[in-house]
């Protein structure tokens, strides 16, 4: 069985507000419909590998990492320092050189 993750519909939203983008783009990215986009945001469906990896090449690293819904504190934790490579506190991009 594959695991899949939902995303903050709040967080999303207010991305998408910031870069002007409307819904119909977001579902074109993911491959679906825009109404099946809108139900699987308002329900909390998880999102399959294959749109998470999608998304995440759409809005970029950070941006998705704070859309996606992580199970357990433990584990976006896991995968922040997967991407980032820092400790907790420092962001990998606002450290100086």
């Amino acid at each position: 069985m594959e695991k899949g993750y939902s995303l903050k519909r709040r967080a999303i939203r207010r991305w998408m507000y910031r870069k002007k983008l409307d819904p119909i783009i977001m579902a074109t990215r993911l491959y679906l419909r825009v109404s099946v986009f809108k139900r699987m945001l308002k329900e909390k469906t998880e999102f399959n590998e294959r749109q998470i990896r999608r998304l995440v090449y759409f809005m970029g690293a950070r941006a998705a990492f704070n859309v996606i819904y992580f199970y357990t504190p433990e584990e976006r934790e896991w995968v922040r320092k997967e991407a980032f490579g820092k400790k907790k506190g420092k962001k990998a991009w606002q450290t100086k050189k």
